[in-house]
């Protein structure tokens, strides 16, 4: 049976749909963060170990769950479900990765079969209709809650780093959290041909992606809200889904489509707060200030944080990344900075130069891209 479940997973195209979006975004992210600050963040590696740690775990112990409930769907809903996502993942933008939408299209097909005509989908309708409305609610809270503890827990680790146009022409900086997990379920099928077989476990391979912008806030704060709110949603479609055993909830069909909508509302919400909100990477009176540092580099070593600025050098005051250099070679072999904090407060970070630190220290800031040709996305 293990070995049948992992076959249905290879032979998936949405296995393989969800690996060909994975590394087409790790190498447009590199290919970005080079054509703005001359170096990329990360390897196109890192990617690829967030795609299948921690998901993979939620994963297991969501499995161990439909496992103990018997959780079984049709034929043709793993078919149908299986082509909604896939041409999902098709559009590479993972925003749009979550089974919201192909569980919203074929909840609402059903719904619907007393009222359009399918003509030939006829029977494939009815064989969609034998699948419960409390798997839809299991699986939903389930991704979902999967997806809260996610962005948590692992969201705001390795953001990348960015820049933007204000709608006055003014650089702004910012961070991309653009990220695609693994969540493989193991559900359920009915003997299938005509085969005197008992139920069949097939993994139904789910990525889930995180898509967001953060410029108002830092991305955890950001990610943080957003996962609060995808938490109260899972929690409440698993609580009707524990419900259904015991009373009959009226129209709970239509709670449930109303929890799909709310999905998408909450992430609107959040991407509207931020872009309403003063930017957190923007220059000013502060300085130069830090969109991000190199790992494994001087300026990671100082423990310069994003959304910092760098004010002073040896008492010299500074605009910008350029005037920053400036007054860097001008007072090898030491420094002494002088460093805004996120709520406005000094603090003093002292460091020799030694010959083997590179020229830029590995500080990105605000400013031009370093690329003439790099389209900025605009605020």
């Amino acid at each position: 049976m293990s070995v049948t479940a992992l076959l249905t997973l290879l032979g998936s195209p949405l296995f393989w749909v969800t690996l060909v979006a994975l590394t087409y975004i790790s190498l447009t992210r590199v290919k970005r963060e080079r054509a703005m600050f001359r170096s990329r963040r990360r390897s196109p590696k890192s990617e690829w170990k967030h795609f299948i740690w921690p998901s993979l775990l939620l994963a297991v112990l969501s499995s161990i769950a439909t496992i103990l409930l018997e959780t079984t769907i049709t034929f043709e809903w793993a078919v149908s479900f299986t082509v909604l996502y896939t041409l999902v993942v098709l559009t590479m933008h993972p925003r749009f990765f979550n089974p919201v939408l192909p569980l919203l299209v074929l909840f609402g097909v059903v719904l619907l079969r007393d009222v359009v005509a399918y003509g030939v989908l006829r029977d494939w309708v009815a064989a969609l209709a034998q699948v419960d409305w409390t798997v839809y609610a299991l699986t939903f809270g389930l991704v979902t809650l999967a997806e809260a503890i996610l962005l948590r827990w692992n969201g705001p680790k390795e953001t990348s780093p960015t820049l933007i146009l204000s709608k006055r022409g003014q650089f702004i900086g910012g961070h991309v959290v653009k990220r695609i997990w693994f969540f493989p379920l193991v559900v359920f099928v009915p003997p299938m041909f005509g085969l005197d077989w008992p139920m069949v476990p097939i993994i139904l391979p789910i990525p889930i992606g995180v898509s967001l912008l953060s410029t108002g806030a830092l991305p955890g704060t950001l990610l943080a809200r957003l996962s609060n709110y995808r938490a109260v949603l899972a929690l409440i479609a698993l609580g009707l889904f524990g419900l259904s055993y015991a009373f009959e909830i009226p129209y709970v069909d239509y709670v449930v489509l109303t929890l799909f909508v709310l999905y998408e509302l909450g992430l609107q919400w959040i991407k509207r707060e931020n872009r309403g909100t003063t930017p957190v990477f923007i220059n000013g009176n502060r300085g130069a200030v830090i969109v991000d540092t190199l790992p494994n580099s001087p300026g990671e070593a100082m423990q310069l944080i994003p959304g910092e600025s760098i004010y002073k050098v040896n008492g010299t005051v500074i605009t910008g990344g350029h005037s920053f250099y400036e007054a860097l070679q001008q007072h090898k072999p030491y420094i002494k900075l002088e460093v805004l904090n996120l709520n406005g407060d000094i603090r003093f970070v002292q460091r020799a130069m030694y010959e083997t630190d590179p020229h830029e220290l590995g500080i990105l800031f605000v400013g031009e891209p370093t690329s003439p040709r790099v389209r900025l996305r605009k605020l």
